[in-house]
């Protein structure tokens, strides 16, 4: 007679087959492991045709942090003493650190009046961000720099140059490097390079073809700007913006603009004073 088999509950089923399962896993790997350490030569000639997969799975570039705003900020301490007067100033006539914080203020002043911003014109919007006002004299300037810095990398693809229609160089300089390739077919040399002067015109010494330098000049006409202020633009800063700016976003105990608390207060980054690490800077320093 066979002893009464244990009768099982419905974890221990459960856990008497999963034990079943394990042992078969188990088992299988240890076949597969005695069966390649039998054929050692097999698994030899199998490693190197893995090997280029290998590498060209392998990470070949490095991982860069993210460029942040603040990385490109000027630190808190570089603040001048007396904001007000700051903002009362020409920004034409400040430095470099004055200027950054004029703007900065000024900027920052105008996206955190929502009760305003909807209402200010373009130019009003420009002027109070910082920015150039689009005109015919910017769009001028512009378009001058970005067909320079288009015919400074890019070959010349044109007419053949002659003395009555030469084959312009453009340069922000009186003379650049030129180096002529000649024309199509037949007619095409290797380069031959030489030096294009301002003033004078060149012949290429394979084809004959003429060249003549033209600067590429910058200037804006005497006693015009490129950014000039329209009449209807309100360029005085109302330095109110500011205190009431930090009146709403800064309280209840949180700091939710710390530049404006910062102007106000003579604090870093919302905390301590900044006189005591250091002198405050005044204007010009």
């Amino acid at each position: 007679l066979k002893p009464p088999q244990p009768k099982l509950s419905a974890a221990g089923r459960t856990a008497l087959t999963m034990f079943g399962l394990t042992r078969r896993i188990a088992g299988c790997g240890l076949k597969a492991a005695g069966a390649v350490a039998r054929r050692p030569d097999q698994l030899r000639q199998a490693v190197p045709a893995l090997a280029p997969f290998q590498l060209e799975a392998r990470r070949g570039y490095r991982h860069w942090w993210r460029v942040l705003p603040e990385d490109f900020e000027l630190n808190t301490e570089s603040m001048p003493k007396d904001v007000k007067t700051l903002m009362a100033a020409n920004p034409d006539s400040l430095g470099f650190i004055d200027s950054y914080w004029y703007w900065r203020i000024r900027a920052e002043s105008t996206i955190m009046d929502p009760e305003n911003l909807p209402k200010k014109s373009y130019k009003q919007l420009c002027r109070d961000m910082g920015l150039t006002i689009v005109n015919e004299a910017a769009e001028h300037i512009l378009g001058i720099i970005e067909l320079y810095e288009y015919l400074k990398s890019s070959p010349f693809i044109g007419p053949f140059g002659t003395i009555e229609n030469p084959v312009l160089i453009p340069a922000i300089h009186t003379e650049r490097v030129v180096g002529c390739s000649g024309g199509t077919g037949d007619s095409e040399h290797v380069p031959l390079w030489f030096r294009c002067r301002e003033g004078f015109l060149y012949r290429c010494g394979e084809c004959d073809q003429i060249f003549m330098l033209v600067r590429v000049m910058y200037e804006l006409p005497e006693n015009e700007e490129i950014n000039p202020i329209d009449k209807d633009v309100k360029d005085v800063y109302d330095f109110s913006l500011l205190e009431k700016g930090s009146e709403v976003w800064n309280t209840g105990g949180m700091v939710n603009w710390p530049l404006a608390y910062d102007a106000l207060n003579g604090t870093i980054y919302g905390g301590m004073a900044r006189d005591a690490l250091n002198d405050q800077r005044a204007i010009g320093e």
